[in-house]
């Protein structure tokens, strides 16, 4: 059942739709490379791009993330906001924020650095992106002694070349200093097609920034809703600030079916 503050939100014209890809349309898998969409979701999104303006928006790279989706006609945000294109890279070009270039070396230095100082730690995945990575523990055998020496080997040497470390579920991020993040981006695509309503869903740290971001842009006028997806692990501020909560990826797929029907209904003379 829609909330009735989503539904007002799906009523607007421009209206955009914007997903979290890992936890929120895809099961958190155990490596990276191992993610799938929930079954029907790819459907979903092709249908209700007729009506909306659909993102993308993920800490990925827009590569592995528009790869994973696979549907044309979306706008993929990827590394957090520092990467746009307007569909499938396939057929589109990859924009890298021009601020974000001198950071592709430092990004480059430090993963190479992981990848040499943890090499003997189980369990521990290392993901190149343009700017920066991703270095997963998912798999560890002792999760919390994996996530101590991740951070004892690059904490140091990225500030020393200018990088910042964040963390989520079981992963350290190795980001640029840009303020740059999600909840940016998200009014980058509100700005950059006029939207007069805005939906997000997400699960994970980095997705707290876009939640804040419905809250400001709501403040300013814009109807907005967002959602989180919950784990077990979910962070209880995001849990806070959603306007809604749904039980997993199965009832985010689920919600997504909905509105779908919502739309053609409100869309259907």
């Amino acid at each position: 059942m829609i909330p009735t503050a989503m539904r007002t939100v799906l009523t607007q014209q421009p209206l955009g739709l914007v997903f979290d890809i890992d936890g929120t349309l895809s099961p958190i898998a155990p490596t990276p490379d191992e993610a799938r969409l929930y079954p029907g979701v790819a459907a979903l999104l092709e249908k209700v791009k007729a009506y909306a303006h659909v993102a993308i928006m993920t800490g990925r790279a827009v590569t592995d993330g528009a790869q994973i989706v696979n549907v044309e006609g979306l706008t993929y945000i990827g590394t957090h906001g520092l990467e746009w294109c307007d569909g499938l890279p396939s057929s589109h070009p990859i924009q890298l924020m021009p601020e974000a270039l001198p950071y592709v070396e430092p990004g480059k230095y430090l993963l190479d650095l992981a990848e040499r100082e943890l090499a003997a730690v189980p369990g521990v995945i290392i993901q190149h992106k343009n700017v920066g990575g991703s270095i997963h523990y998912r798999l560890s055998p002792e999760p919390q002694r994996a996530r101590e020496l991740i951070l004892a080997a690059l904490e140091q040497p990225a500030r020393q070349v200018g990088m910042r470390l964040s963390e989520g579920k079981k992963i350290v991020e190795v980001l640029s200093p840009l303020t740059v993040d999600k909840g940016k981006a998200l009014r980058r695509f509100v700005e950059h097609f006029r939207l007069e309503g805005i939906f997000f869903a997400g699960d994970d740290r980095t997705d707290l920034d876009a939640v804040l971001e419905t809250i400001q842009l709501r403040r300013d006028g814009l109807a907005t809703f967002s959602v989180v997806v919950q784990h077990p692990d979910t962070l209880p501020t995001l849990l806070e600030q959603a306007d809604s909560v749904v039980q997993g990826v199965a009832a985010m797929a689920e919600l997504l079916g909905e509105i779908r029907a919502q739309l053609v209904q409100l869309r259907t003379p």
